[in-house]
């Protein structure tokens, strides 16, 4: 790294002093976060201290006029940024199976030339789809490092398509990098054999979270504003089935909290779920509705029989009851506990899984 030498020096009121006594100037230099040069420098008509503060004492032509004037200067070396940032996307996956994933990247200021930078002002970053020298703009002068790429925005992700990006770096010393003749990182969209999403139709989030707060031993019942549908994207049919984690979790700590069983007792919670294509909830869950930690199936015989969580493909039929199901659940809460917060937050986590009907 170049460095450039900064004097900073004082002399205020030398005229009207010097024909009564001796002067002693002293002064300092600016803190700039510089490196100080180890050792003593002699030039034309001074010589300077090793180190801010400390003294050699060094006598200067523009100063002498017949007075004995000792001077206590100081330095540091200013580093001089020339050189441009180096940026990257960072190493990603080159097949997902969803249409929108994580991008993120990086950089730094320093280079094997110079040394340190001043730092990384901001990023460009660009992609290109199925082209990678067709380039577009997704973002300009940013200082975050990541973000998500589709579904929809900045363009629609599609199935087969390869997507390209790299990143251009700019730090605070107006250097920029050139731009990436070729990509950083490329990734191509596959969809997956079977799948499917899990959404509430109002919130568009796969979560059912009641407002309310409830006593031990009551029991909680999805209603149908909060009812989960659960939608086959794929080609082929899908045989829904369901499990749960055998603990609900303490939001406050993430500890386990509530053991999970098939009837609630004292600290453990009890959980129903059922398929259908009912717009309300159902009237009743029994036993047969019950959840555990292990997979259930709905070929198994289990909520409401084969016909209620075979899902036909998206594409295949108009009716939405083909392709789609409502998920039902109902919580029974521990019919007492041993220790208990008025505001703590309890989680339960339902999983799902899907599995071909095609033998």
């Amino acid at each position: 790294m170049r460095k450039t030498l900064i004097i900073m020096g004082l002399i205020i009121g030398v005229a009207a002093l010097l024909s009564a006594q001796d002067i002693m100037l002293s002064w300092g230099a600016v803190t700039n976060g510089g490196a100080e040069f180890p050792n003593g420098r002699i030039g034309p008509g001074m010589r300077l201290a090793d180190n801010v503060g400390n003294g050699g004492t060094a006598g200067d032509s523009i100063l002498s006029d017949g007075s004995s004037l000792n001077l206590y200067p100081g330095y540091r070396f200013v580093d001089l940024d020339l050189r441009a940032p180096i940026s990257r996307i960072d190493s990603m996956d080159t097949v997902v199976h969803a249409p929108s994933f994580l991008v993120s990247w990086s950089g730094e200021d320093t280079t094997t030339e110079d040394g340190e930078g001043w730092g990384i002002r901001y990023y460009d970053v660009d992609y290109a789809v199925n082209d990678s020298t067709v380039w577009h703009p997704w973002f300009t002068h940013v200082t975050f490092t990541s973000a998500v790429f589709g579904p929809t925005s900045p363009v629609e992700v599609k199935p087969d398509s390869i997507y390209y990006f790299r990143v251009k770096a700019y730090d605070l010393a107006t250097n920029e990098e050139a731009e990436h003749p070729n990509y950083d990182q490329k990734v191509v969209y596959k969809q997956i054999y079977l799948s499917f999403r899990v959404y509430n139709p109002g919130t568009d989030t796969a979560i059912w979270a009641p407002s309310d707060t409830f006593d031990p031993g009551e029991t909680v019942t999805m209603d149908s504003a909060s009812v989960l549908y659960v939608e086959n994207t794929s080609t082929d049919s899908i045989i829904l089935g369901v499990s749960a984690m055998p603990t609900a979790m303490d939001t406050s700590t993430w500890q386990p909290y509530w053991d999970l069983e098939r009837f609630p007792n004292k600290d453990v919670f009890a959980l129903r779920a059922r398929f259908d294509d009912d717009f309300h909830p159902p009237a009743a869950f029994n036993l047969s509705d019950a959840v555990d930690d292990t997979f259930k199936m709905a070929s198994d015989g289990y909520f409401g029989g084969p016909d209620h969580g075979c899902l036909a493909p998206h594409d295949a039929f108009h009716d939405s009851t083909q392709y789609r199901e409502h998920l039902w659940l109902q919580v029974l809460l521990p019919t007492s506990v041993t220790q208990h917060g008025d505001t703590t937050v309890y989680q339960f986590i339902v999983k799902l899984k899907g599995q071909s009907a095609t033998p």
